[in-house]
């Protein structure tokens, strides 16, 4: 198998390393594991000002990279792929407002599309193999299926993984109608579609019933025009290696040291997350302080730590956002009179460790997005913790597979939250099939996860 793969994100290489992603979580330290056992092609986004041509590194993977001018990447990625693709898919519009199709946005689409068509345009330069699978990542190339078909055709297994959720037709008719055809039919010149949860593939399917009436929706796949697009649900695995590693390193240890000296004797009530509009922080911590209020007594017992890194990209919303975060925080301890919460902000090179050493140390771990397409944190909270609870939200993508393990939590119920959180930290948690939770977790690896796309 050759394996090419897509992405707006460009991991960092060089320096004898070879390929390390910029962050922990997502797709793209899967990715990077699998082109270190197979090798292949990675064609990626670089500022405009940065070096286009390829780059081959030793363990047999080339970088292709796509420089994009400072303008249009700022429409790319922040206009169309926060204002509009995340908010769409997370269900994050006041719909009283926005979104606003207007000559503005009708000019950052247009940036949009040439991006993509970039893309189009780098991957013809890559020779052809008749075993080739492409990997596309995600929302930000969401139209390149239908530019590479539109170009001379090539014996590959094009797939397409959605990392977020997808959202019904009621709610993705919210789009123009010429975006949303865009939209679905570039995905029909796919040969697989894969999601996280099969609530988000069945809504996929659900939009193509609606909206494509020349389409053949079955129950996993669209035939459109003789093609057949697979439609399947395959999470992200847990990558246990690379975690059994992360948690043995002495960049953990020290983590785990100075969470020690934040909780100050107290058991850790954790989080980790990217502060993000809808992981939910904010009515966490409005759960804590709700607790808080009621038993003043369990700040004596414990420290609830946040773990957070920071978007790359920040709008007004997520500015104001995190802004609200840490005036919830100070409040808390100003209240009880010491330290019982804090955002702990690991810098970039030591956040995984941070979040290994968190989740280690934590006795009860809270993950309580709004919605989300998948959410590794909770598998690693299972893996590291696995006799430890975690309060889990429905709407997370990995909730589908963790349900019997995990504390389900209703993420816009705030006293609910409040009740569930006193429950697991005065109640010893009931014991789980460990093994049965250890094999679900592993799943097979990054190989079975290839294997369900090809």
């Amino acid at each position: 198998m050759k394996l090419t793969i897509c992405s707006n994100s460009a991991p960092r290489w060089g320096g004898g390393q070879g390929l390390r992603p910029r962050s922990p979580g997502g797709l793209v330290p899967l990715l990077v594991g699998l082109l270190d056992t197979h090798g292949g092609d990675w064609v990626c986004t670089v500022s405009g000002d940065d070096a286009a041509s390829s780059v081959a590194l030793p363990d047999g993977t080339t970088i292709h990279p796509v420089p994009i001018p400072a303008a249009m990447a700022e429409n790319h990625y922040v206009t169309v792929g926060i204002r509009l693709m995340l908010w769409l898919f997370h269900h994050l519009f006041d719909t009283a407002s926005e979104p606003l199709f207007d000559q503005r946005f009708a000019a950052a689409w247009a940036d949009y599309e040439a991006v993509n068509e970039a893309f189009a345009a780098r991957m013809s330069t890559i020779p052809a193999s008749r075993d080739e699978v492409l990997l596309i990542n995600d929302y930000h190339l969401i139209l390149l299926p239908a530019l590479l078909a539109r170009r001379t055709p090539r014996p590959r297994t094009v797939v397409y993984v959605h990392g977020l959720p997808w959202c019904e037709p009621q709610y993705f008719g919210i789009l123009p109608a010429p975006i949303r055809d865009r939209i679905l039919l570039s995905l029909l010149h796919c040969d697989v579609v894969s999601l996280h949860d099969s609530r988000w593939a069945q809504a996929l399917l659900d939009c193509y019933a609606r909206f494509v009436p020349a389409a053949i929706v079955r129950a996993d796949e669209v035939v459109y025009q003789g093609h057949r697009t697979r439609v399947v649900v395959a999470g992200f695995p847990l990558d246990i290696p690379t975690l059994d590693r992360i948690a043995e390193d002495p960049a953990t240890a020290r983590w785990r040291k100075e969470i020690d000296r934040m909780a100050d004797g107290r058991r850790v009530l954790a989080r980790a997350d990217r502060l993000d509009l809808w992981k939910n922080h904010l009515r966490g911590f409005q759960a804590y302080r709700d607790l808080l209020a009621a038993r003043p007594e369990q700040a004596d017992d414990w420290w609830f730590g946040a773990v957070a890194t920071l978007p790359r990209r920040t709008t007004e919303r997520s500015r104001e956002y995190h802004r609200r975060c840490e005036n919830l925080v100070a409040e808390i301890n100003a209240r009880v009179g010491r330290p019982a919460a804090g955002i702990v902000y690991p810098d970039a090179e030591t956040s995984r460790h941070c979040v290994a050493a968190a989740l280690s140390e934590a006795s009860v771990t809270l993950v309580n997005p709004t919605i989300d397409g998948m959410n590794l944190v909770a598998k690693e909270a299972l893996w590291l913790g696995p006799d430890k609870p975690v309060l889990l939200s429905v709407n997370a993508g990995a909730y589908e597979r963790l349900a019997p393990y995990v504390t389900p939590v209703q993420p816009f119920d705030v006293a609910e939250t409040t009740r569930l959180l006193a429950e697991a930290m005065t109640t010893p948690p009931a014991p789980r099939p460990v093994d049965e939770l250890r094999q679900t977790l592993a799943g097979g690896g990054p190989s079975a996860w290839m294997e369900r796309l090809t």
